[in-house]
């Protein structure tokens, strides 16, 4: 039996949908040039003349396997080396594509543009989720509820971040909102074919990030309350079945090519680290998120009180499992909100719609009806008031974030790409390609010298990743390190450095590793290594280019 949808109010005005439409689209075109400056920022003119185009680092480690991958060497990092040493496979996989049409800037660019694309889509789908749920109930502001769905989807900075510097989070963005959006029609419709497209949505977003088979919980409750004789055999294979299918179909091939049931990071991240103590840092990092978005998680939860359909419960219960996740691993490496992102938008959707609906019941009081029906700037003003909350909202949840959205203040990350290019172009300046570079950050670097690299951290290096958490630093992904093993065992031909957190092996690096300052880049060479190019070098410090310093 399908269920039956509600019916909808027919109280709009006419043009109230075009208006809405267009509103989208210039928030689309404003979004469009915001995004073309921020990724041009975020590029680098290095110290050769040439620009170049620089994710995220972990994004960028995504890159350089994305490249092996085309160019013949296979889903490694080091040709040779079988280490899961990424998180996002599909995300991995659409990097590889644009390796095998772009050079390497131009390869990364492309990932830059399509995550605009990523943002654009989302932000349609959020609109599109918003329409199924509430335009039955907004009446004149149906247009309005569309307009500011779509914002939601373009206004907040760290999703923004994240996806326009390569991360998978903005493409995990687009198939959780897809996977709302086609369980929203399941329920309404009841056919099995849509379950099965929840599902295949459900095993991309797995494919994008693993640990995103979490939202398949809120979701697929969501579907057995709302659809009758969900239980029923065909229901059931329909709504499972390609979920399934992805995730052993990727287990079947982790094991096949790298010989592990679970991938590298996870044993970097989790091993070793007790339960409780996770959960306790995972706590404390998740503090400062709810400092920084309780008026709009108090808007939603008003959203909820008012509205007890389950559609709602649903974008809540989204929202709801990241947020048990994000404390459950332990917390992030970066106080970005990363893990938060992709469930935002439909958290603001709710707070949209609570802005919505009290100003309606505001104008539909009888003395204010009276009013309005003689002033068009009465009949104007409860679209306005609503816009301004809702603009009020986001500056509030974005307001950490206003000297990077305005472009005042450079980020962290375009600054040390800046310092990361010409390490690399100095590498490739003075060393061979067969050169090791040992380092902490390991994505642009080994990127774009394209040689063998080593992990300081572990991602790529199982031994480290096996290795007991430091306990006086809780930072995931970034505890467990053995200087003596990667330094002073592994020689790199180039060391990054010689200290982290409490280790040290900078006096002996003093004795065997060389300073050099050259243009913005410093270099720490290996002594007597036959990978430095010691010719040009002396040739650049006889010209005055080049500077022999203490390593450090």
């Amino acid at each position: 039996m399908r269920a039956v949808p509600r019916p909808k109010r027919t109280d709009a005005k006419p043009g109230e949908g075009r208006a809405g439409t267009l509103a989208a689209l210039g928030l689309g075109v404003g979004f469009v040039v915001w995004a073309s400056l921020f990724i041009y920022r975020s590029s680098v003119l290095a110290f050769d003349g040439n620009r170049y185009f620089v994710l995220f680092d972990d994004a960028m480690i995504s890159m350089r396997y994305g490249w092996n991958l085309a160019h013949g060497l296979g889903l490694v990092w080091n040709a040779g080396e079988y280490v899961e040493g990424y998180t996002n496979p599909l995300m991995t996989l659409v990097m590889a594509l644009a390796s095998a049409f772009f050079d390497k800037s131009g390869a990364v660019l492309a990932v830059q543009v399509f995550g605009v694309a990523l943002m654009l889509a989302n932000a349609y789908l959020v609109m599109r989720i918003a329409e199924h749920l509430f335009a039955d109930e907004a009446g004149r502001h149906r247009g309005l509820l569309r307009a500011l769905a779509f914002l939601c989807g373009l206004s907040y900075y760290p999703l923004l971040f994240w996806s326009l510097l390569g991360m998978e989070t903005g493409l995990l963005a687009v198939l959780v909102s897809l996977s709302v959006l086609f369980v929203l029609r399941y329920v309404r419709d009841g056919e099995p074919v849509q379950g099965a497209l929840v599902s295949v949505a459900l095993g991309l977003a797995f494919l994008t990030r693993p640990d995103a088979v979490v939202f398949a919980l809120p979701i697929f409750l969501y579907a057995f309350y709302g659809v009758p004789k969900a239980f029923a055999p065909p229901r059931l294979l329909a709504l499972f079945g390609p979920l399934a299918l992805f995730v052993a179909g990727h287990q079947a091939f982790r094991w096949a090519y790298y010989g592990e049931l679970l991938p590298n990071t996870y044993t970097l991240k989790v091993s070793g680290v007790p339960l409780l103590e996770r959960i306790s840092n995972g706590a404390s990092f998740t503090v400062p998120f709810l400092e920084e978005t309780w008026v709009l998680l108090a808007l939603a939860g008003a959203a909820l009180l008012l509205d007890r359909r389950r559609g709602p419960l649903l974008l809540a219960g989204v929202f709801g499992v990241t947020l048990l996740y994000q404390v459950w691993t332990g917390g992030d490496a970066w106080n970005l909100w990363r893990i938060f992102s992709p469930a935002m938008p439909l958290v603001l959707v709710l707070g949209v719609r609570a802005i919505l609906r009290a100003v309606s019941a505001a104008s539909d009081a009888p003395a204010y009806r009276e009013l309005s029906g003689r002033s068009r700037a009465l009949r104007l003003l409860p679209g306005l008031v609503s816009v301004l909350a809702v603009l009020a909202v986001l500056a509030f949840v974005n307001l950490r974030f206003a000297p990077e959205i305005t472009m005042q203040r450079q980020s962290e990350e375009e600054y040390l790409n800046e310092r990361r290019m010409s390490v690399a172009l100095a590498l490739r300046e003075f060393t061979t390609p067969d050169a090791t570079v040992g380092l902490f950050g390991v994505g642009t670097i080994p990127y774009y010298t394209g040689g063998p690299g080593l992990d300081f951290l572990g991602k790529m290096d199982p031994r480290v990743a096996n290795l007991p958490p430091d306990d006086a630093y809780s930072r995931p992904g970034h505890n467990k390190f053995d200087l003596e093993y990667s330094i002073k065992e592994l020689r790199p031909t180039h060391a990054q450095g010689f200290e982290w957190h409490g280790q040290s092996v900078l006096e002996w690096a003093r004795n065997e590793y060389v300073g050099v300052k050259y243009k913005d880049a410093h270099l720490n060479l290996l002594k007597g290594s036959n990978e430095v190019r010691w010719d040009k070098l002396d040739a650049a410090v006889a010209r005055g280019e080049a500077t022999l310093t203490t390593p450090r």
